[in-house]
């Protein structure tokens, strides 16, 4: 009778899946949107070029009436036509980048498999956010960049003087720093629509007419307030119907307001029916509105030195933007996938 032995069984541990890293959740992501990035990234290098190639010709020769298209069109309209493209960009970073990307996972319900295995939502939007949010800002930057090299070559050989005015509003959103604010709006903008309304095309179309709504808004009624404008006064002549001085601010100047002050230096508001009747001319125009008070005209301006600090603070607000767009977005992530 042999005796009965008894033998430990080593048990197997049981086996874990590594938890994705970042680096694998960056590469995933550039994987699935290779082809966006890099087809962006190819219109940008080709505008960029351009810009660049029609800058050095201007450069080289002097000046910029090269005529093109049988006299039509000259190296002005085109480096107007390119200032065009950055301004372009945030928009089209928003529609075609931004808005398609939570909105098409919960569409097709991939995102039911994605985050219920080793990779919470938080983990996987993050790494969407860093890869896509700092392409989207490094290609807008560089356009830009070209974009303003062009722009101030044109400006430095144009025989009609400065074509484009540092407050006018290609020059002035053009700059690199101003287009990343753009750029990163517009990827928050897009995002934080996906989220919440769950929809591609709905996303897309909100996203187009939000983005041209805010950009409408704070270069009207924002932008011009960034600082207290200066105020320049001129005495007011009757006979001329206007001033005898001319201390009117340069095409440099970004003009706030104008109007008229009466001899306490109070804003005077006239009524410009009243005087102007069919047979009144300069003269009684003028003393009309001389009888209503006016001793002076007045500009409020902004001069061209402060266009750096403007574009500063205006980098700011979209900055700001873009960083409450994206907490939404997160918080609501989070928020639905609980439920």
């Amino acid at each position: 009778m042999t005796p009965t032995t008894t033998t430990a069984e080593a048990v197997a541990p049981a086996a874990t899946r590594a938890r994705v890293g970042w680096g694998d959740l960056l590469w995933l992501t550039w994987r699935q949107h290779r082809w966006t990035v890099g087809g962006t990234a190819a219109i940008a290098a080709g505008l960029s070029a351009l810009a660049l190639g029609v800058a050095w010709h201007v450069e080289a020769t002097g000046h910029a009436r090269h005529s093109l298209l049988f006299d039509e069109y000259t190296y002005d309209s085109v480096a107007r036509a390119l200032a065009l493209a950055p301004l372009m960009t945030g928009v089209l970073v928003a529609v075609f980048w931004a808005a398609p990307l939570l909105a098409r996972e919960y569409e097709q319900r991939t995102h039911l498999v994605v985050w219920t295995q080793d990779l919470t939502p938080v983990r996987w939007l993050t790494g969407k956010v860093v890869l896509l949010g700092a392409a989207a800002a490094g290609l807008s930057a560089g356009l830009g960049a070209a974009v303003v090299l062009l722009l101030n070559t044109v400006n430095a050989h144009s025989a009609e003087g400065q074509r484009f005015g540092p407050f006018d509003s290609d020059a002035f959103e053009v700059v690199p720093h101003v287009q990343v604010g753009y750029a990163l709006f517009g990827f928050a903008l897009g995002l934080a629509l996906s989220a919440v309304t769950r929809r591609t095309v709905l996303s897309m179309g909100l996203s187009f007419g939000v983005f041209f709504v805010v950009r409408g808004l704070v270069a009207s009624l924002w932008r011009p307030y960034y600082a207290t404008p200066l105020r320049t006064a001129m005495p007011f002549d009757p006979v001329a119907g206007g001033s005898s001085e001319d201390v009117w601010p340069g095409p440099d100047h970004l003009v706030v307001d104008v109007g008229y002050l009466n001899a306490a230096g109070a804003e005077v508001e006239v009524s410009h029916t009243a005087c102007a009747t069919p047979n009144s001319g300069p003269e009684e125009y003028g003393r009309c509105l001389a009888d209503q008070g006016v001793v002076q005209l007045f500009v409020d301006h902004h001069p061209p030195d402060r266009v750096v600090p403007f574009q500063l603070v205006e980098l700011g607000v979209y900055t700001a933007f873009a960083a409450g767009l994206l907490v939404l977005t997160f918080w609501w992530v989070k928020r639905m996938h609980r439920v």
